[in-house]
């Protein structure tokens, strides 16, 4: 019988006999992140009243959530569904003691929870931000990986982030279908299609495809099946294709879609500031 025998590796910090730039994927998915998560959180607490934040947004007579201009409303995904805390809606149902809070503060904790314990973003920020590990045959500081059983046992939530991920598609279709309306006093509506429809329209795409090919997903429409010939099997199957589909590609579409998402609120931001108009391209006033 043939003994098992291991290959010998430099243990410590980073350290490995590759020759290749190993090192390339986890430092630019590590600046990656880094900026994603540093940009959302400034727009998320920028419409907040307290500390630095209320000399910005809402607290400093200016509205960045959304393009109020040309009758249209556009609202940025950081902020839908929208909570003014102490205005009408949603927002009436915030006590006094939280008004000082930021609308996305309300929501952000639904895709952020879904991103964060997605199983690629576990990959991605476990090598990038805390070499577990860094890259294949690349040591690490640590023994045996033991985290998603003690320090990261909220991993196990995925599933149930997973099902308000999938509600607040339907959240996002509906701020499409409010764009394409139009308002002017004393008028009808009307409707019409602006830059700013199809940014968020390419939004709920992209999160589309991320969503659906999440693996969570892909098992609670199919995946939880042995087989799929009795009982709507037929449906469950081309559905659990479907998934497998979108599955193949998982992590591109989580990139993407963490881009998009961004550059969706960036847009609405930079209009709202000045910086460009949202043109409408078809109907409106």
């Amino acid at each position: 019988m043939v003994e098992a025998r291991h290959l010998p590796m430099e243990r410590g910090l980073g350290k490995t006999d590759r020759i290749d730039d190993w090192w390339k994927s986890p430092l630019a998915m590590a600046i990656y992140l880094g900026i994603a998560v540093m940009y959302a959180t400034w727009r998320g607490f920028m419409e907040a009243d307290f500390w630095i934040f209320e000399e910005f947004g809402r607290s400093a007579g200016n509205q960045t959530m959304a393009i109020e201009s040309n009758g249209s409303h556009v609202l940025s995904p950081l902020f839908s569904p929208l909570v003014v805390p102490g205005q009408d809606g949603l927002g009436s149902w915030v006590p006094e003691s939280l008004w000082w809070m930021s609308p996305a503060m309300f929501i952000l904790i639904i895709p952020a929870g879904f991103r964060g314990t997605c199983y690629y973003y576990r990959k991605a920020y476990y090598r990038s931000f805390m070499v577990s590990p860094a890259a294949c045959a690349v040591s690490t500081p640590f023994g045996d990986y033991k985290g998603e059983s003690r320090l990261f046992l909220f991993q196990n939530l995925h599933r149930y982030f997973m099902y308000l991920a999938v509600a607040y598609l339907f959240v996002l279709s509906y701020d499409v279908l409010l764009a394409t309306q139009f308002h002017a006093a004393g008028s009808a509506t009307s409707y019409g299609v602006s830059v700013g429809t199809l940014v968020l329209m390419m939004n709920v795409i992209m999160l589309g495809g991320y969503t659906l090919g999440c693996h969570s997903f892909r098992h609670a429409i199919g995946g939880i099946r042995n087989r799929f010939r009795n009982g709507g099997g037929a449906v469950a199957e081309a559905c659990w294709k479907s998934c497998t589909k979108l599955n193949k590609n998982h992590g591109n579409w989580a990139i993407y879609s963490l881009f998009w998402v961004m550059f969706s609120d960036f847009y609405i931001y930079a209009c709202t500031e000045g910086w460009w108009t949202d043109i409408v391209l078809l109907g409106g006033l």
